[in-house]
């Protein structure tokens, strides 16, 4: 069976905005092209980000997208995931959004067995990387 979606069925249209060669842009294109061989529609599908450059994919993604405070992805996500059993959640966050102000929240989604998907971008920074 050949999947009815393509990786442009995730997309917005809008353009990136991350630094000249961050490697954010290929999780992107990896993110959207997952998605779409997955098979799952993008109508079905919600991403939800936190805080930080990982997170602006939020902005940058086609179907159900929320851009949440920092360290909260997780929580809504769970949160989501609960409400509308149907959704497949996806949750794309940093290494500080997630394992510092959201390393509660990591742990028990973990703990508790929620049905999300977490994608984590670890930059290896755990700081502003601006300069």
């Amino acid at each position: 069976m050949e999947n009815k979606y393509t990786a442009e069925d995730f997309s917005n249209g809008v353009k990136g905005r991350w630094c000249a060669g961050c490697g954010d842009f290929g999780l992107h294109a990896a993110f959207k092209k997952a998605l779409a061989e997955i098979g799952t529609a993008p109508y079905n599908t919600e991403i939800i980000t936190g805080i930080g450059c990982s997170s602006r994919m939020a902005y940058h993604m086609g179907g159900y997208c929320f851009h949440t405070i920092h360290g909260r992805a997780i929580a809504v996500a769970s949160g989501a995931k609960i409400a509308k059993p149907n959704l497949d959640v996806w949750t794309v966050t940093g290494d500080g959004d997630c394992m510092a102000i959201g390393g509660n929240h990591f742990i028990h989604a973990l703990r508790r067995n929620v049905d999300i998907n977490i994608i984590l971008l670890n930059n290896r920074i755990y700081g502003l990387t601006k300069g």
